[in-house]
């Protein structure tokens, strides 16, 4: 519901049906004298044209008409999306009972019967409008309501995007500078490599050559070689683990993949983060294992364990601990234990350690993102369960699993 067409409280719009000229009199003159605002119609036809231009808030409808009867009138404007919650309160002189019954299950709220007192007609014309009027507020709020929703269901989805970017340039930012290492001894080796060819060079071109200076320095060509054989090994490798782990966390795709290598691949993406500390990782999973599920998924929330452990169980690495990973296959169900021997979790933080913007580092710049998107991974993408249990001084134990059977993708 728009601005423009919010609720204002008002006398009411009513329109009358009857095809009886003094009835119509009547009813038109009572309703006005109490200041509502009355549109007479003579007949059905009329009235169903009347609706069609203006939806009033109400209807008295008569029954015994002669081209279309209240009964036919009634089913109309309640077949009709744009006019099927108008209240109509049948007023006949008919007082079959059977007819009541028929006029309330064909959509009547109320029945008046013929001849009237003023009093019980105003009455329920009172309470009737004044039940619309409710209902439109409640839709209106609902409306409201639903809107606010859809606005934070988007900026959460805006949100959670941000981190999971956010996450990855933090992945590039540790594999540049990862990188940066073998690169930098290969360039190295290979500039003392080209020194190594001119001396060689050199040497050729004298008359008489010195053997032990020349094998000392094909020696030293043979050593600059394999430090940049090995570093640019190094290099590659890290470029494939880095090419995978990034493609798979920005990808929703099924695929076939190794578990083992897929950990691992995630932990070389992290070394950098690590390699300053005393933290031991250590995996316990079968090198054949193979599942087809989401690698994406899975590397994401690793990594984001990972990265909680690091900062918040280990005090941004300040202290020394083991970080245990343990996977096996039950079935069609994968298990994945997480665990650390970091500083552990309050009761009351264990609690709400999956509720979004739940933080205790929000001094330190902590988003509270990173173990929501962890649940909602897998809870929506894995169609698993994770939970974790904590105390203080005890590390933090996560557990996961979820399904590898193919159909439940489909």
């Amino acid at each position: 519901m728009s601005e423009n067409e919010k609720i204002v409280e008002k006398p009411g719009n009513i329109l009358v049906v009857d095809d009886t000229p003094a009835n119509l009199r009547l009813l038109t003159k009572l309703l006005s004298d109490n200041g509502y605002e009355v549109r007479p119609a003579p007949n059905g036809t009329l009235a169903l044209k009347s609706v069609a231009l203006i939806l009033p808030d109400l209807i008295l409808l008569d029954i015994m008409m002669p081209d279309l009867d209240g009964y036919e009138v009634c089913r109309r404007l309640k077949a009709s999306e744009r006019s099927r919650d108008i209240p109509i309160i049948f007023i006949s002189a008919i007082n079959e009972t059977m007819d009541k019954v028929k006029a309330f299950n064909i959509g009547g709220i109320d029945y008046i019967t013929k001849p009237f007192e003023a009093d019980e007609v105003l009455a329920r014309v009172k309470t009737h409008l004044t039940v619309r009027l409710m209902q439109k507020k409640v839709a209106e709020k609902t409306d409201q309501l639903h809107a606010k929703v859809e606005e934070l269901i988007q900026t959460r989805q805006e949100l959670v995007q941000s981190e999971k970017m956010a996450s990855l340039g933090r992945l590039v930012a540790g594999f540049a500078h990862e990188l940066n290492t073998p690169i930098g001894v290969a360039v190295g080796a290979a500039s003392s490599l080209q020194c190594d060819t001119q001396a060689i060079n050199k040497l050729l071109e004298q008359e008489e050559v010195d053997e032990d200076e020349l094998l000392e320095t094909l020696e030293s060509v043979n050593e600059a070689a394999d430090l940049t054989l090995s570093n640019l090994k190094r290099a590659a490798n890290l470029v494939s683990s880095f090419k995978r782990t990034a493609i798979d966390q920005t990808s929703e795709e099924l695929r076939h993949f190794k578990v083992k290598a897929t950990l691992d691949d995630v932990i070389n993406t992290l070394h950098n983060q690590f390699k300053q500390t005393a933290i031991e990782i250590q995996v316990d999973c079968p090198d054949d294992l193979a599942v087809y599920s989401l690698p994406g998924a899975l590397e994401q929330i690793l990594t984001n364990l990972m990265m909680n452990s690091l900062i918040h169980g280990f005090e941004e690495g300040k202290e020394a601990g083991h970080i245990t990973i343990a996977v096996t296959l039950l079935g069609k169900h994968l298990h994945l234990a997480y665990s650390d021997t970091g500083k552990g979790l309050k009761p009351d933080t264990v609690e709400n350690i999956f509720e979004p913007f739940f933080t205790t580092h929000r001094a330190h710049g902590g988003s509270g993102l990173g173990l929501y998107i962890c649940y909602n991974l897998v809870k929506t993408q894995l169609r698993g369960t994770i939970t974790c249990e904590s105390s203080a001084g005890k590390g933090v134990l996560f557990k996961m699993d979820y399904p590898i059977n193919t159909e439940l993708y489909q």
